[in-house]
């Protein structure tokens, strides 16, 4: 089926049976119309249904000045060419791109080969890909609130999960509780110490940051001397009060906390841990694959760019962990619902405990693309599902 966006008159029509109409995005319409040179086409899958109608999803990214895109467009064109198999429209924006009721954002053309500039009607969901924490903090990112909420849009998902706020609503799930490491807010130097001495090894991360950035492993030894290491270099010094003479910014900002360093369990000496993916049908939370990644060079993060190793889940996990982890997912989706709203899809990042049972490290929001192809793959597809099902629910203006 043919979609043709008229350059001129900033409209979609179909190019199907000249009397037909089919309901477009939230609330608008699909006319009939022949192409012409400034016209657009598009092909999406043809829709047979009774009440045909096609679905408009929108990828929300970010952007610098008034062209430049950020974020991944390879993703995106892969969704977008999901969806139209799918015999829907995606597209790709920015918050600075919405006007009144409309959005003037940018869609891959295969006969150009390049992205082209449209202006579309409301989308039926919205998926969240703005790359980074400052650009949520824009004033331009509020616009975009306001208008998911007039409009009452399916919102994939609404923010990145700060840490501190994090651990504070998953402790008040009693099932949850024995998964969590101690954690503390770093505040003052009497506190630390104390929940060092306490530990005799911990972490400490920023409460906002990702990927391992910032974090550090400190271990303090009967002698009182400490081993600070971060995924760069090591540190050594005499006792903590010089350790924390190196770090003031810990006890300024509010935003880092200490976590207890539990032993996890190793293969060939070396810590591994689970990455969870898991995607919202838009009925239930569903656990979409495991990957499992291996510290080497230096056993602070497993984190690939830091050195990590990718092994496979069959190495390190039996159907009955699989089962457990499947059980902790379902109680973090319903736990982040009862507080961010609608959670369309996160990660988690989970390790066997030495002793038995699973340390629940991190949840994500905005999950990384995970280097098992097959994993990608059927993120895309139950993606597009559900994008299709929140349509359906929320296909009225």
């Amino acid at each position: 089926m043919n979609i043709l966006y008229d350059r001129g008159k900033q409209t979609f029509f179909h190019g199907g049976e000249p009397m037909k109409t089919y309901a477009f995005a939230k609330g608008a319409f699909l006319l009939s119309s022949r192409g012409s040179e400034a016209c657009y086409e598009f092909t999406i899958a043809p829709n047979h249904s009774n009440k045909p109608s096609i679905p408009l999803i929108g990828i929300v990214s970010s952007k610098e000045g008034s062209n430049k895109y950020k974020g991944n467009f390879g993703l995106f064109r892969c969704i977008q060419q999901d969806v139209a198999e799918s015999g829907g429209i995606c597209f790709v924006f920015s918050p600075q791109d919405i006007f009144g009721d409309s959005i003037a954002g940018i869609i891959y053309h295969h006969g150009l080969n390049k992205w082209v500039k449209c202006v579309f009607p409301v989308p039926n969901v919205i998926y969240n890909r703005v790359p980074s924490r400052h650009a949520e903090q824009h004033k331009e990112y509020e616009k975009l609130l306001v208008f998911v909420r007039k409009h009452g849009i399916p919102f994939f998902n609404p923010h990145f999960f700060n840490k501190w706020e994090l651990h504070g609503l998953l402790s008040k799930n009693e099932e949850l509780l024995p998964y969590l490491p101690a954690t503390e807010q770093v505040t003052n130097e009497e506190s630390f110490i104390r929940f060092l001495t306490a530990n005799r090894k911990i972490y400490v991360k920023h409460t906002l940051a990702s990927q391992g950035k910032g974090i550090r492993l400190i271990e303090i030894d009967p002698t009182g001397r400490v081993l600070c290491k971060s995924t760069k270099k090591i540190e050594r010094f005499v006792n903590v009060s010089r350790l924390l003479q190196t770090y003031p910014d810990w006890f300024t900002t509010q935003q880092w906390i200490m976590q207890e360093a539990i032993q996890c369990r190793t293969l060939q000496d070396h810590r591994y841990d689970f990455r969870v993916l898991v995607l919202h049908t838009g009925k239930a939370f569903k656990l979409i694959g495991i990957g499992v990644r291996m510290s080497q060079r230096q056993e602070v993060t497993t984190h690939v760019p830091s050195g990590g190793k990718i092994i496979s889940v069959k190495e390190v996990a039996d159907s009955g962990a699989k089962q457990e982890i499947g059980r902790i997912v379902q109680l973090c989706g319903e736990e982040l619902a009862k507080s961010f709203g609608y959670i369309g899809e996160f990660s988690i990042d989970i390790a066997p405990r030495e002793t038995g049972g699973f340390v629940l490290f991190e949840i994500n929001s905005k999950p990384m693309t995970f280097d098992e192809e097959e994993i990608e793959n059927s993120r895309r597809q139950q993606l597009v599902r559900t994008f299709l099902t929140l349509s359906a629910k929320h296909n009225q203006g």
